[in-house]
């Protein structure tokens, strides 16, 4: 009797054993299987794909027979169904009409999971039509929460097979929703950040369109101040040129005068001729350099040279006086005409006379120039202003490009140029240029 007893027990153990054996392995394969749908859950952030794979690994995780998921509005406190599984593909736009809404607004409502084993006798579904229209046996709906936000609901269901859902099923169901909750989360944010995107971009673009409207309406309104200006500088050298070439006709005109005339006319013509090339070069807003080893001191010199019969007109002395007088790689007659622009003002400013002064020294790796005057000085309103295209002072027309040309010219050699004045003190242009040669010698 006793050894009876012994084997009993021994049976039972053993039994016992087994079935725990079993329900490890069954719960190895769950945590197998919730492991490898969270990782394909988390390999997309296109959230119609997403929704697809979710419904399917559900319906795979359980084994059930069809399925779909919901998401819910918030703004009309009501779901639609985001996508469905099995369904009779002509009735796959009456899918509404198969499923228990009642069941689904209960666990959307209480945010709770619902199994039921026989729906056909559950008295929670007695008044469900569809539940007993369409034979629906076993259902099982799990809520999507992302911390406290309802994203929606996992509905699956058999109908003619003869497996019913089991507690187990629903806790697996239940884990699986946690992922999908987060996973569609992520994928939300995700589209609101594409959606944000595209909308910044097409912002961006929209300013874009706006700012070269802008560039446009501001170089139409360049050309008309340009045209207004242009007008009242060329009329003054035609004009004289028309006068005194009239006067060159006449048969009695001494020698010596028409001599003086003629350099009159020539001087207005290179006026005239000086003042289009300077408009011309900055309108095109490109320029070629022709770059190539100038001596300092010639350079300087012919500058003054220029300068100096102009300038005695109003008893303005030019000097000079050079640290620095070798060689430098530049375009020479272009940074003379941006010297000739700056002397120019000099020149507008010094009604009473004075003294303009060229000096050069090394500094670092740059020849610094300094183009200094002993006029009134700059306006402090216009200082921050004065190289910007239609600033001019002192004068009574000008196509206020001179300095804006200067400055192009003189970045244009990879170089710097700016001013310091005190009024009553005069204004001291510099210009630095690269010893070397300019980085971008073509633009």
């Amino acid at each position: 009797m006793s050894q009876l007893n012994d084997r009993q027990y021994s049976k039972g153990q053993s039994d016992e054993l087994q079935q725990q054996i079993t329900a490890l392995s069954r719960r190895q394969a769950e945590l197998t299987a919730l492991y490898e749908v969270g990782k394909e859950l988390a390999s997309t952030l296109d959230l119609n794909q997403l929704l697809e794979l979710i419904l399917d690994r559900a319906i795979t995780l359980v084994q059930a027979e069809r399925g779909f998921l919901v998401l819910w509005d918030e703004a009309s406190r009501d779901f639609e169904i985001a996508v469905a599984r099995q369904f009779e593909p002509h009735k796959r736009d009456d899918v509404e009409a198969e499923i228990s809404r009642r069941l689904i607004q209960n666990v959307l409502s209480n945010r709770e999971p619902v199994i039921t084993i026989n729906a056909q006798d559950d008295p929670r579904f007695k008044s469900s039509e569809s539940i007993v229209t369409y034979s629906i046996r076993s259902v099982l709906a799990v809520p999507l929460i992302f911390k406290t936000d309802l994203i929606g609901a996992i509905y699956v269901d058999t109908r003619f097979g003869l497996r019913r859902f089991q507690d187990t099923d629903l806790a697996l169901l239940d884990a699986m929703a946690n992922q999908a909750a987060v996973a569609i989360h992520m994928a939300r944010l995700y589209d609101n950040l594409q959606t944000r995107n595209e909308q910044l971009e097409a912002a961006l673009a929209e300013l874009k369109e706006t700012q070269d409207e802008l560039v446009r309406a501001e170089r139409l309104s360049t050309v008309g101040k340009m045209a207004s200006s242009i007008i009242h500088d060329i009329k003054s050298p035609l004009t004289v040129i028309k006068g005194y070439v009239t006067f060159l006709a006449r048969d009695d005109l001494p020698a010596e005068k028409r001599q003086r005339i003629a350099r009159t006319v020539i001087n207005a013509i290179d006026t005239f001729t000086g003042m289009t090339q300077e408009i011309l070069d900055y309108a095109h807003g490109e320029s070629t350099l022709i770059l190539q080893p100038v001596n300092v001191k010639s350079f300087v010199e012919s500058v003054c040279s220029f300068l100096k019969t102009n300038f005695a007109r109003k008893e303005i002395e030019t000097q000079m006086a050079l640290a620095f007088s070798d060689t430098l790689v530049m375009d020479a007659e272009k940074m003379r005409r941006a010297f000739y622009n700056i002397a120019s003002n000099a020149y507008d400013a010094m009604e009473q006379g004075g003294t303009f002064t060229i000096t050069s020294g090394l500094k670092d790796n740059y020849v610094e120039f300094h183009l200094k005057d002993t006029g009134p000085g700059i306006p402090e309103q216009i200082r921050d202003t004065l190289f910007e295209p239609f600033v001019s002072w002192g004068k009574e027309h000008g196509t206020g490009l001179g300095l804006a040309i200067a400055r192009k010219i003189v970045e244009d050699h990879g170089g710097y140029i700016g001013v310091t004045s005190e009024a009553g003190q005069g204004a001291d242009f510099i210009i630095r240029l690269p010893l070397t040669s300019p980085p971008h010698p073509a633009r």
